[in-house]
């Protein structure tokens, strides 16, 4: 086998990864770089010599399937191979992929968007195909084969990891992973028997875990917390993916709720989040795969967020719980613009639910002193940290000791790192080096085949 990593550093940005089985050749995702604009945010396509004989999509976060559209476009003929809850998403979150770019060649004048047109997204959309979980897929040319086996990776809606199987020899793959039970999602289904090679990711590889903290724990931490904020009058800020945690936390509010743990004021939230609420209940319907309903957001009264924002450094003009995309306060989104009005106040509070790339907003807020200036740039203003801030640990990924254990269960001879920033890659190798000394522990350069 070879694998040549196709983003552009060794760090969590456009995932995308060549596999070349003999003459098999897969694409493994193909997303965008969150952090960078116009074609600099795309994966090394052009390292792609020759034709491509299938492409996997592990799941529908944009950092993994936002360049699906030119990676089909140079390769037509591919199929697209995914589960059956994700193929419903693909094309939603494209299209409002496209609108974003749209809307940042206005305000950058950045040519280079958009990078794709409804068109392309309709190509992928005729490429899908769904693979049934636990059921191998054969696919292959010129009398080589492959078997792909999907196995649900708990992570998100839909997303799975894939047992990619060639000549008797077995390779897995992670894709983004969670091995705890959440409320949309149950947690990972993976097999735990010997494989030749692991592709493994390592978001959270330099964040130790903590001892005796439980997801319950920190849910139970969070809704005390709310209540806490809204008792004294304040707002509380919740900035979430749109795909899935928003959802999520949808659902650990209406728990409480029924419980009667939950303060009674207004839950408000943001467009693409409340519209993708459809796309899970029915995928949560069709498929099985996904555990959601919209009768949540009947349930809790939610509100939609108005677009006439209030002015920054000024107070909401309705207390509640704003439960906000984009998850890292990235700039110009609802949870960033709502920002401007809950920081200055010593009421107010930001939580935050799940991963947060630290130089990102979300992540230069985290780590900022009480009474640190906070720049929202194009809005001309600046506040000034009161707010309380806090994050909690409801993250979407394995934490890096079940990531340890589940390499050491499929005991395998070459393990490679993906999907994480250098610190996390650094820990994971040294680690892994040291508990498997018989394993091959690979940190591949960006661009540069690897011979397994």
């Amino acid at each position: 086998m070879r694998l040549t990593d196709l983003n552009s550093g060794r760090e969590i940005g456009a995932n995308c990864m060549l596999a070349e089985f003999g003459g098999v050749r897969l694409v493994v995702d193909c997303g965008l770089h969150p952090k960078l604009d116009g074609r600099k945010a795309l994966p090394r396509l052009d390292k792609i010599q020759g034709g491509v004989d299938g492409i996997i999509l592990t799941h529908c976060h944009l950092d993994h399937l936002g360049s699906l559209p030119l990676l089909v476009r140079q390769h037509p003929g591919a199929r697209v191979y995914a589960s059956a809850a994700t193929t419903l998403f693909v094309r939603r979150l494209l299209s409002n992929s496209i609108q974003v770019m749209k809307r940042q060649r206005e305000e950058t004048g950045n040519a280079d968007y958009p990078l794709y047109v409804e068109q392309d997204v309709e190509r992928v959309e005729h490429a899908l195909a769904a693979v049934p979980l636990a059921n191998p897929r054969v696919i292959g040319r010129g009398g080589e084969e492959v078997a792909l086996t999907f196995h649900l990776a708990g992570h998100a809606a839909g997303a799975v990891g894939v047992l990619v199987e060639h000549r008797k020899r077995k390779h897995f793959f992670t894709g983004d992973v969670h091995f705890q039970a959440q409320r949309t999602v149950a947690g990972a289904a993976f097999p735990r028997t010997p494989v030749d090679t692991l592709v493994m990711e390592c978001t959270r590889g330099a964040t130790p875990t903590l001892p005796h903290v439980t997801r319950k724990k920190e849910e139970d931490r969070l809704i005390n917390a709310i209540n806490r904020v809204a008792d004294r009058g304040g707002d509380v800020l919740l900035p979430a993916f749109a795909f899935g945690r928003m959802q999520e936390i949808l659902l650990l509010l209406q728990d409480a709720a029924d419980a009667g743990e939950l303060v009674d004021v207004p839950i408000y939230c943001s467009g693409l989040g409340m519209d993708l609420c459809d796309y899970l209940d029915a995928a949560s319907k069709k498929t099985k795969q996904v555990k959601f309903s919209r009768q949540v957001l009947r349930d809790l009264g939610v509100q939609p967020l108005s677009r006439r924002y209030v002015q920054p450094g000024k107070n909401l003009p309705a207390q509640g719980i704003y439960l906000l995309s984009s998850g890292m306060l990235v700039e110009k989104t609802p949870a960033w613009r709502i920002a401007a009005n809950i920081l200055d106040d010593e009421e107010n509070a930001v939580f935050f639910v799940g991963y947060c790339d630290p130089e990102t907003p979300g992540g230069e807020l985290i780590g900022m002193a009480p009474g640190g200036e906070f720049k929202f740039k194009s809005l001309d203003h600046v506040s000034t940290l009161r707010a309380e801030v806090e994050r909690f640990h409801l993250s979407g990924h394995a934490d890096r000791d079940e990531l340890v254990d589940f390499a050491r269960d499929l005991a395998p001879k070459d393990i490679v790192l993906t999907h994480g920033d250098p610190p996390a890659r650094a820990w994971m190798k040294e680690t892994l080096a040291k508990l498997m000394p018989a394993t091959r522990v690979h940190d591949p350069e960006p661009g540069v085949p690897l011979e397994l």
